[in-house]
């Protein structure tokens, strides 16, 4: 999919995904059974009063909260989707 250049940051570039310490733990260990992290981590995040918050659902546990120091970063919500061919 040719996306113009302005917009090639909402494609997926993820390099380092979160994930919780604890899940990555059962994942390597093998207690999780036969699964990856991707399937079995459960992350949600979401502003706070303070930045932005990743939490583990699975564990109740927070992976890590960005704290945004007051300042308000650029944020792009728009979504690329596929066109049906």
């Amino acid at each position: 999919m040719a996306v113009p250049f302005e917009m090639s940051h909402l494609l997926r570039s993820i390099r380092e995904p979160l994930v919780c310490a604890k899940c990555a733990d059962e994942v390597a260990s093998g207690a999780a059974g036969a699964v990856s992290m991707r399937d079995y981590g459960q992350l949600e995040a979401g502003f706070t009063d303070r930045g932005l918050q990743v939490w583990c659902l699975r564990h109740d546990l927070n992976v890590v909260h960005v704290d945004f120091a007051g300042e308000r970063p650029q944020a792009d919500f728009r979504c690329l989707e596929r066109r049906p061919n």
